[in-house]
């Protein structure tokens, strides 16, 4: 801990050092409150302070290209805990009718807002659904593309598989949702992860159809999260594997009179867990062991009401089940437990009420679980890159895995530069 903050501490002093640099950095510096609210026994504390920050350099290296390099990190003094990591580093260049990235780097596909089948890439845990911040982490990759005069075609290389990262709060809502909850993070954090040689790839071909942008794609790559298995006769003992896992997506965008318009899905999944050699062993599988869809259709329009108000909705759909539980306990008859596909409705408002001043509202409601969340937030900015935002997020709804949410109200200053 005192080491990370004795880095943490150096690469704030060179951010601020710009004469001392070759290149002017850009990226912020932030800091953050977070207060939680326990609706069964009525008790509310602190529960984060928090700093952190972002550094950023770019160069233009000539016939090489751009290179980019970016780092992060947090320190968060009530949990007494941080972390600084490599952010972003790439290289980026073309040549001819071809454009090329290698590095860590951030690959967004898809057409729809934040919940997107055809984003193979995307690690967001839960942490990252409930802020809003539904960019997703980097990963190691190659990337090049080929521009035709009608079409286009991106092919995408990651040599080392990046696993779906236990945030604190999924790490929770899994222990409090599940009867093995402890034994379920046992076995995904043991669960071997592929190493090199074992690589995922994307393809994705792009074109115009009357107005509307589309994008067909195809992934060759792993489950983000391990797929368990509860195993005998012995004992009840829970197994991770990382199965390989192939995707056919689609997706679709473009305008109809004033509104936005979007449609995207995808249809594979894991390969189906292996039999076991022993007859007399049991393997009852925790997570979906066959095909299945996901998609998403939305759509966002502008009402003329004062400097104009932005509705956005979607609707979602999971094959693979529930958005925040992963796993399925097997039934008391030791047959695998049900996976209902789920259906989720997502709102959201936006209005600027002056250059400097906006407000947002996030709406997320499963109907399974006639539940969700809310989440209203207001942002200030002030001058010369520094601003401020208010947020609440609230779980509503008896039932489903919304309740283990709590209640959390923050405030964030951050500064850009």
């Amino acid at each position: 801990m005192k080491k990370r903050v004795q880095i943490l501490t150096v690469i704030l002093v060179l951010a601020c050092a710009v004469p001392a640099w070759a290149l002017e950095p850009s990226g912020e510096i932030y800091g953050s409150i977070g207060y939680e609210w326990d609706r069964e026994n009525k008790e509310g504390e602190f529960a984060s302070i928090r700093t952190g920050f972002r550094l950023a350099l770019e160069d233009e290296l000539e016939e090489l290209g751009k290179l980019h390099f970016s780092t992060k990190g947090w320190l968060d003094l009530k949990q007494s805990d941080g972390s600084i990591a490599l952010d972003q580093l790439w290289l980026k260049g073309y040549s001819g009718d071809f454009d090329y990235q290698v590095g860590r780097q951030l690959i967004s596909w898809g057409t729809a807002d934040g919940f997107n089948p055809t984003n193979y890439f995307a690690r967001l845990n839960s942490s990252a659904l409930l802020s809003g911040d539904l960019q997703g982490e980097a990963v190691w990759a190659g990337r090049a593309e080929y521009y035709a005069p009608s079409w286009s075609a991106t092919g995408v290389l990651i040599p080392i598989f990046a696993p779906q990262k236990i945030d604190d709060l999924m790490r929770k809502m899994i222990s409090e949702s599940h009867p093995q909850g402890a034994l379920l993070l046992e076995a995904i954090e043991k669960a071997k992860k592929p190493g090199l040689g074992h690589p995922e790839a994307a393809l994705r071909v792009e074109t115009q159809l009357a107005g509307f942008d589309v994008q067909a794609s195809y992934f060759w790559g792993f489950e983000p999260l391990p797929g368990l298995e509860m195993v005998g006769p012995t004992g009840p003992a829970l197994e991770g594997t990382y199965r390989r896992q192939h995707f056919f997506g689609l997706a679709v965008a473009g305008t109809v009179g004033s509104a936005g318009v979007w449609a995207e899905a995808a249809y594979g999944g894991p390969e189906k867990f292996a039999e076991p050699d022993n007859p007399f062993e049991m393997r009852i599988p925790m997570s979906i062991n066959e095909k299945y869809l996901q998609a998403v259709v939305g759509g966002d329009y502008t009402v003329d009401l004062g400097s104009g108000l932005l509705v956005q909705a979607q609707y979602i759909y999971r094959g693979q089940g529930s958005l925040l539980a992963p796993y399925v306990m097997p039934k008391e008859t030791l047959e695998p437990g049900d996976i209902e596909a789920a259906h989720y409705l997502y709102g959201r408002l936006a209005y600027d009420f002056t250059q400097d001043s906006s407000a947002d509202l996030m709406v997320l409601y499963g109907t399974k679980e006639k539940a969700g969340i809310i989440r209203p937030s207001y942002t200030h900015r002030l001058v010369n890159g520094l601003q401020f935002e208010l947020s609440l997020l609230q779980p509503f709804g008896e039932e489903g895995d919304f309740q283990s949410i709590p209640t959390q109200v923050g405030l964030a200053v951050k500064y850009q530069f």
